[in-house]
């Protein structure tokens, strides 16, 4: 009896073990799946609950970078899959070399950071403030490695950044951010702003501007009248194009045009190409119109002679009206020029020209969209969007 006693408390005991085991199995896993749950839920949370809050702290996150516009924060530590790390660093921009996710304790709140999900698109304007005025004619406060200045120009994009381009004279600044730049005074969008900051005089003929609204058909400015110069591209070899650059007849110069020069602006990797040309009418110097009037160097090496074109009977002639000498072409002037672009010519890049005149006059400039030997007119010049409806009731 004894025996079958101790037996039977061996089997109860084994089954109470057991049923012990079992219970605790179940209580892990739904701890687990409470923990991974409330992980998701977390994640989430942070992700599109704090991104938006953390806005309002002036922070800005984009895959695996954190900028803050108001100032410097402090980054406490981050968790990530391996566990805590310290970090105690104050900073504006943070940004992290790891392939994971990492959730950053700050002194403003939690901020997720995860490399895998960057959307440049979407996060544009919140990544970049200066996105906002893309296309758009401003005056900026930039501070750059000399200082901090006020420049004037375009906002364009330009390889993965924003700068602001400036034409006669040339220059770009950039890449532009929230914490580098500061626009002072938004002049528009397309023609419109680019006539605004240009401003208007009268040359005898009513109010215009210098800025080449694109064509549609004839364009008037104070300096130049007629169609846009034509241009044809050709490939020459991996670096080199040829241009065919062709001034229509019926187009009108005021004064005498000096020269005209070309300056290319890689879209890829910005900057100023160091572009040599060749071709018929290409000048290394230019006229001096101030003692003791020795010639000048050529604003760089590609800049053509146009003055030849003045003369009587041969190509122009000299006409007056309202006391502002005017020269019309008889026949289209074409110059043909071997562009070597020292850079892949398949790239996307602007091509500017500027007319240059006597002094007293401004120049007149002209500016493409180029890809490959693709040739279109750049956005910022243009009015982009389409036209609005006005509705009245009926």
């Amino acid at each position: 009896m004894k025996t079958n006693a101790g037996s039977l408390s061996t089997i109860v005991a084994g089954v109470l073990v057991l049923i012990t085991m079992v219970i605790g199995i179940l209580i892990g896993i739904t701890a687990l799946s409470m923990v991974t749950t409330l992980g998701s839920v977390t994640a989430n949370h942070v992700k599109e609950v704090g991104v938006e809050s953390a806005m309002y702290s002036g922070l800005i996150i984009q895959g695996n970078e954190l900028l803050s516009t108001k100032g410097s924060i402090t980054i406490i530590g981050a968790i990530t899959p391996e566990g805590f790390t310290w970090i105690n660093k104050t900073t504006q921009l943070y940004m992290t070399n790891s392939s994971e996710p990492e959730l950053l304790l700050t002194n403003v709140g939690p901020v997720l950071l995860d490399p895998v999900q960057i959307d440049a698109g979407d996060q544009a304007t919140l990544t970049n403030p200066v996105a906002n005025y893309l296309w758009h004619w401003v005056d900026a406060v930039v501070t750059t490695a000399q200082g901090q200045k006020q420049y004037s120009g375009v906002i364009v994009s330009l390889g993965n950044g924003y700068y602001l381009l400036s034409v006669d004279p040339n220059y770009v600044v950039g890449p532009l951010t929230g914490t580098n730049a500061y626009i002072t005074k938004d002049l528009g969008i397309g023609a419109w702003g680019c006539e605004a900051m240009y401003g208007f005089i009268s040359p005898g003929n009513g109010w215009e501007t210098i800025c080449p609204s694109p064509p549609g058909g004839p364009i008037t400015t104070s300096v130049y009248g007629g169609y846009w110069p034509q241009i044809e591209i050709t490939s020459v070899n991996s670096t080199a194009i040829e241009l065919t650059i062709t001034f229509l007849q019926g187009t009108s110069f005021i004064r005498v045009p000096q020269y005209f020069s070309l300056y290319v602006l890689s879209q890829g990797n910005p900057g100023w190409l160091n572009v040599v040309c060749q071709g018929q009418h290409l000048l290394t110097q230019i006229p001096n119109p101030n003692p003791p009037y020795n010639p000048l160097p050529a604003p760089n090496n590609c800049t053509f002679d146009m003055a030849w074109i003045h003369y009587q009977y041969q190509q122009g002639s000299a006409c007056y009206n309202g006391g502002w000498i005017w020269c019309t072409l008889t026949n289209s002037v074409t110059y043909n020029v071997i562009m070597n672009l020292n850079a892949q010519s398949t790239g996307s890049y602007y091509l500017v020209m500027i007319v240059t005149y006597p002094p007293g006059n401004p120049s007149q400039w002209f500016a493409w969209n180029i890809t490959g030997t693709k040739l279109g007119y750049p956005t910022w010049l243009d009015t982009p969007g389409q036209p609005a409806n006005v509705l009245t009731p009926p």
